[in-house]
């Protein structure tokens, strides 16, 4: 813990405690620990306080250090607690500019399911009493109460008897005395009384309860042809054969509702479903068509593994008859990855349209993005060529994309080696490298490892050598047949591995 860690005892055993924590993530378990030691004067259930507290704060410190903080290592995290019989207390508060706690999504819906985010916020609100932030959005506090005592049991009883019972105690003034056992029978003794002395007498009545179950009453102090007895008596019978119909009715009840709940959920995917499809169909709008630029031939085409995924190309028709063909891979799958694949295609179009050489756009690029990767935990290979009319060589950074190649008219496939680590990895500023080019017999292929690896049986690179094969063996075909070719392969194919998102950019100039 930090200098600043200060512990006080207040009045009525109350016990106060303030920390800092240095802004990294190994140093979370340690503070919790520290913070629920001096939980004790709280009295607070064990179980309560080893799961909701614990899950609790380490989602408040993890959002602290994470979001509010930015994993900033000159930043900290202050942590203020108060135990008091029946309650704790946490104020945990970060350096940071805040957020609105009512904008986050709820995890729950089948829109957010993939989202990263949301569900911190979520789990505290599940966990805790209360949970509230403050204006700015930098601190929150959440408490932890003493559950209210259960009530008592019921003995058994059915539930409208029960309901009957209670209801009779205290609005009658009669008063459940004790509990007899009467010849293996249950009896329940009601006494009433006036000024403090007993009123004579008593009635018993047996009310049955189903088969081999008998409930016996007996109410002191009322008389054989008591009003009231006789009251009692029939709204316990009445309750009791209402129970005996639930009891029969459970079943069909129960069924009715588990198929209520199978309907929900097939609606539910369903929705989910249709979600996806119409976020797959946006996500193939955001890629760009191909320009026709004189003297440049191009076709691609990105198939997803799931509805949504993170592979993506572009081919940027730049000044004096130049052209840009970049490829990328966003780790993993579903929103997130197409999220990231979204802003890469936005930040890359901007800064190569400028005509920035390769190495300055994936510097661009990687600053527009830094943050998305590092928060996603997610990293992403990119290739940027640049082909320019009359010049005998491509100008390319290559940021760990493993398939990029150029395809001599003989077949010789000669690989554009990375140039630096992928993105999320690695850390400005990028390298550039040239290849040759010769133009009207050379072709540019670009692909990603999910296209090689539907083609794999032996190892993945026996998928690579296919897909140059292929290539080689149709090289004075259209771009277009030519990419076909591998795509028809691919639906032929039965994979060896999972499969991934297979995306393939083919281009040549004449």
């Amino acid at each position: 813990m930090s200098p600043a860690d200060r512990r006080s005892a207040g009045a009525g055993g109350a016990e106060n405690l303030v920390f800092e924590l240095p802004n990294d993530i190994g140093a979370i378990e340690d503070a919790v620990d520290h913070a629920v030691e001096h939980c004790a004067p709280a009295r607070l259930d064990r179980r309560r306080l080893l799961f909701n507290f614990r899950v609790g704060l380490t989602e408040a410190i993890s959002n602290a250090i994470l979001y509010g903080n930015s994993r900033d290592p000159d930043t900290r995290v202050r942590v203020e607690l108060r135990a008091v019989p029946g309650e704790v207390r946490v104020r945990v508060s970060d350096q940071g500019d805040g957020f609105d706690p009512d904008a986050v999504p709820d995890p729950r819906l089948p829109e957010n399911l993939l989202l990263p985010d949301g569900r911190g916020v979520f789990l505290m609100r599940a966990l805790m009493d209360e949970v509230r932030f403050n204006r700015r959005g930098n601190a929150v506090t959440l408490v932890l109460r003493e559950q209210p005592a259960t009530a008592a049991p019921d003995r058994g009883l059915p539930q409208p008897v029960a309901e009957t019972l209670e209801d009779f105690g205290t609005r009658l003034g009669l008063e459940m005395r004790a509990w007899e056992e009467v010849g293996g029978r249950r009896v329940l003794v009601y006494r009433s009384e006036e000024d403090g002395v007993p009123i004579a007498g008593g009635n018993r009545f047996q009310v049955p309860l189903g088969p081999g179950r008998m409930l016996e009453v007996e109410v002191v102090g009322q008389g054989a042809g008591s009003p009231l007895v006789g009251v009692l008596r029939a709204s316990l019978e009445r309750a009791a054969s209402l129970a005996g119909e639930l009891g029969r009715n459970r079943s069909a009840l129960e069924a009715a509702l588990e198929a209520n709940r199978a309907i929900r959920e097939n609606m539910a995917r369903e929705r989910i479903s249709r979600e996806m499809e119409l976020a797959h169909d946006l996500q193939m709008k955001l890629l760009p068509p191909i320009p026709r630029v004189p003297g440049v031939e191009a076709a691609a085409q990105v198939m997803s593994a799931t509805s949504v995924g993170g592979d993506f190309y572009q081919v940027i028709q730049l000044s004096g008859g130049r052209v840009g063909v970049m490829i990328g891979d966003v780790s993993g799958h579903g929103f997130p990855a197409a999220l990231i694949m979204a802003l890469v295609m936005s930040a890359a179009a901007i800064y190569a349209e400028q005509g920035a050489a390769p190495a300055t756009v994936l510097e661009y690029v990687d600053r527009a993005i830094g943050d998305e990767l590092e928060s996603t935990e997610m990293y992403l290979s990119l290739c940027y060529c640049v082909l320019s009319p009359g010049t005998p060589e491509i100008a390319y950074s290559n940021a760990g994309h493993p398939h990029a190649f150029v395809v001599e008219s003989g077949g010789t496939a000669r690989r554009l080696f990375a140039t630096d680590p992928p993105m999320g990895i690695g850390k400005t500023p990028y390298g550039q490298s040239v290849a040759d080019w010769k133009s009207g017999e050379d072709i540019l292929l670009l692909f990603t490892d999910g296209l090689s690896d539907t083609l794999a049986h032996t190892g993945r690179s026996s998928g690579e050598d296919l897909v140059l094969r292929t290539v080689a063996a149709r090289h004075g075909s259209p771009a277009d047949e030519i990419l076909h070719a591998l795509f028809e392969l691919c639906r032929r194919a039965t994979p060896s591995m999972p499969s991934d998102d297979r995306t393939a950019v083919i281009l040549r100039t004449r």
